[in-house]
């Protein structure tokens, strides 16, 4: 029988709580697929799913510290209109993909679903001034203003002690794209098709 372990691709349904209210719910219908460890996840879900099995269901309390981190004021950024002029339209909610290098930073739409869950900022950050290229990563538009829009890299969970119930759908060899890229084929498909739509995996 297979078990989750290290590059497995791995089909979960779950409920999402904070305190009891419910954040976000996945069904078995439509599971949430995943390649285990590449650290596409948080590390708390993660390190819990190792080890389980098809059909197991289980309850997990995750910390912010090893789930979606703590809350970053430093990723909460002012950034000029005219920074943002080769974007298009902008709109709230609307994701982008920031990159720095030395002084100049740069924002543009994530290609793929790929390049989505690397940009995602689920890593715990040292608050070291000399980590500043780990402010790279997906931000979200929180406020649009006459010359400028507010952004947020800190993932909308960042902060929040969180508990899941997990049950296990499917596990299953990944393909060689899979393994190559830790990225379930599926989802580069749903990306492909509905970015500009969906917030996916966040």
């Amino acid at each position: 029988m297979s078990i989750i372990q290290n590059k497995m691709k791995v089909s979960i349904a779950y409920v999402l709580k904070e305190n009891g209210r419910i954040l976000e719910e996945i069904p078995a219908s439509h599971p949430f697929v995943y390649i285990h460890g590449y650290s596409n996840i948080i590390t708390g879900l993660e390190n819990a799913l190792e080890g389980k099995k098809i059909g197991d269901r289980f309850s997990v309390d995750i910390p912010c510290e090893i789930g979606y981190g703590k809350y970053r004021d430093d990723l909460v950024l002012n950034v000029p209109k005219e920074e943002l002029r080769d974007i298009g339209e902008l709109w709230l909610g609307m994701e982008l993909e920031m990159f720095q290098d030395n002084d100049i930073r740069e924002f543009q739409l994530p290609d793929n679903a790929e390049d989505f869950f690397k940009g995602l900022n689920l890593e715990n950050f040292d608050d070291n001034e000399e980590n500043q290229e780990e402010c790279e990563g997906i931000y979200t538009i929180k406020e649009i203003l006459k010359d400028t829009v507010i952004v947020d890299g800190n993932h909308p969970f960042a902060g929040k002690n969180l508990s899941f119930d997990v049950e296990i759908v499917d596990i299953e060899e990944p393909s060689f794209t899979e393994l190559e890229t830790g990225v379930p084929d599926e989802a580069d498909d749903e990306f492909d098709d509905d970015y500009n739509n969906k917030n996916l995996w966040n």
